[in-house]
Parts: C-alpha cells; sequence; structure tokens
C-alpha cells in the first residue's frame, strides 16, 4: 500500500529566546506611535494598524526584529525543502514588509490572506493581559481550512479552523496565502503583534525597488494580524 498526504499546509510556531529588551523597546515606542498618529484601516476592525513601513525603519529594535523574521522565514524554508526530500536550495533574497497591530479590548480582525507574499509571519512583542480562563480565545490568531467546502468522512473529522494563542515572544510562519483571522482581544493592556509578508527571489535576481537588511527587503500589499 502507498499512503500519499497530499498538498500539506506547513504552520510553524517558534518560541524565540532572548528577545527581551526587544520586546520592551519595541512595545514602548509601539504604544507611543499608536497614541500620536491615526493608523491606517486593511482586515482590522477597531486597533492602531501601522504603516507597513517597519522592515525599512533604522532603529536597532527594528533591524533586530526584521533578522530575527528573516531568519526564521530561511530555516523554515530550508527544513521543508530537507523534509520532502528535495536537493538544497539555492541561497536566497528575502523582501519583507512588516507592519504593527496595537488591539485594544474588543478589537479584531476579518478573514483575510496574503496571497502576494510566498510567507507570512506573526510575531508577539507582548499577548496583553487577557484573562484566557474566561475568554479562551482572546486575541487568537485562527487559520481557516483551505479545502473547499464538503461533507467531512466519519470519523476522519479535523474541524474548519486551527487556532493559536498568543504568547509574548512567539513568531508564527505560515504561507501567505493561508486564509485566518484573528479573535477579538479581551484586555486591559494592548496587544501588540508585528505581521510580516516575504518574497523569495534567487540571490542576484533581486528587484531594482529592493532595499538591503541583511536580507532584501521591500513592501508590497498587506492586512492585519
Amino acid at each position: 500500500m502507498d499512503r500519499f498526504a497530499l498538498f500539506p499546509t506547513p504552520l510553524f510556531v517558534y518560541d524565540v529566546p532572548n528577545v527581551e529588551d526587544m520586546n520592551c523597546e519595541l512595545g514602548e515606542r509601539l504604544r507611543a506611535e499608536a497614541q500620536a498618529s491615526p493608523g491606517v484601516r486593511r482586515a482590522n476592525v477597531g486597533g492602531w494598524h501601522s504603516p507597513p513601513d517597519l522592515a525599512l525603519r533604522p532603529d536597532p529594535c527594528y533591524r533586530a526584529m526584521m533578522k530575527m523574521i528573516v531568519d526564521h522565514v530561511g530555516a523554515t524554508h530550508s527544513k521543508i525543502v530537507s523534509a520532502m526530500g528535495r536537493a538544497p536550495s539555492p541561497p536566497w533574497s528575502f523582501a519583507a514588509q512588516a507592519w504593527a497591530m496595537v488591539m485594544r479590548n474588543g478589537d479584531y480582525t476579518i478573514a483575510h490572506d496574503h496571497g502576494e507574499a510566498h510567507w507570512s509571519t506573526t510575531y508577539y512583542v507582548d499577548a496583553g493581559n487577557a484573562d484566557l480562563e474566561r475568554t479562551p480565545d482572546s486575541g487568537a490568531l485562527a487559520v481557516l481550512d483551505p479545502r473547499r467546502s464538503g461533507r467531512p468522512i466519519p470519523g476522519l473529522e479535523s474541524g474548519s479552523t486551527f487556532t493559536i494563542r498568543p504568547r509574548t515572544g512567539v513568531l508564527v510562519v505560515f504561507p501567505g496565502w493561508l486564509q485566518h483571522y484573528v479573535h477579538p482581544y479581551r484586555g486591559t493592556r494592548p496587544r501588540i503583534a508585528i505581521a510580516c509578508n516575504i518574497t523569495m527571489s534567487p540571490m542576484g535576481h533581486e528587484k531594482p525597488d529592493s532595499s538591503a537588511l541583511d536580507d532584501c527587503l521591500k513592501s508590497a500589499d498587506h492586512g492585519g494580524q
């Protein structure tokens, strides 16, 4: 008998070490910016959505954050290629766009995807202070089954969503085409997350409008996380 796991959907959750100082500085800057500017509206219902320019900011905390994200995406891609038994990938350049979402009590996002990106990520600078015993899905990231709707096979039901509860210092990596949304946040301290879209190009074939951050970073369309 041959068994095939067809069309898998990879999703990785990393607990990133030694990020306390970076998170503290990012949190202070983003809370202040959210108070001082109106932000933009994308998939967010309420909340503050920053301009999509975090990958281009020169401040050390943003540079460190972007390097951490790009390094993890590169490692994730390599793991998948190796697990599939394929030849090692050529060196890649990574083009990235990143923005912040600061959510307060009651804020959420509607279902959306980032189909123009190869990889999307969510990084939790501050998961907030919701009472998870009372509101276990507060601010949780929900990803949707990408398959067409249909009658589930008895005994093989798997549900239509997969939920990731935010924790400070956690990075989630998933394909840009995977639809997702954020449950309403219930807490008194703002929930701060960084969303990032990444596209890949063989080294030496970067687009001319790309800018440099160790690897190649640029801007593109976006939604909320």
